[in-house]
């Protein structure tokens, strides 16, 4: 079993969590997805599900292959420490399970491109 977990950091406001929740649901959605089993959320403090917690869930559930991708902009402390060091501690306790840290959104290209777009949007209206 191959499964997705976009993390997010997590708010006070519920509604902030909703919208990472639904994100999330229109991303699984996606055809081009397919080759996960599942795609789900979790937060890294102040909602649930943590982060950890949805780790243990897919392990349970049986997959032997887990992918996150940490859904922030900034390569704060989360990005540098505590994602890469939660993983590490479940790399260890899981030896048997694949995991995979994927880079986070603000380090991709295309999020350029998807700012840009928005702009260009906006002064066109």
């Amino acid at each position: 079993m191959r499964s997705l977990i976009i993390a997010a950091h997590g708010s006070r406001k519920e509604e902030s969590n909703r919208e990472v929740a639904g994100i999330v649901g229109r991303i699984s959605q996606k055809s081009s997805l397919k080759s996960y089993d599942d795609v789900d959320h979790a937060f890294l403090q102040m909602a649930e599900p943590l982060l950890k917690n949805k780790i243990l869930e897919k392990i349970e559930s049986g997959a032997k292959e887990i992918v996150i991708f940490p859904f922030f902009i900034g390569s704060g402390s989360h990005i540098l420490i505590d994602i890469p060091n939660l993983v590490n501690e479940f790399n260890k306790r899981f030896p048997t399970v694949e995991f995979t840290l994927t880079k986070h959104l603000g380090m991709l290209e295309a999020i350029e491109d998807v700012i840009i777009n928005e702009v260009e949007a906006i002064s066109k209206a």
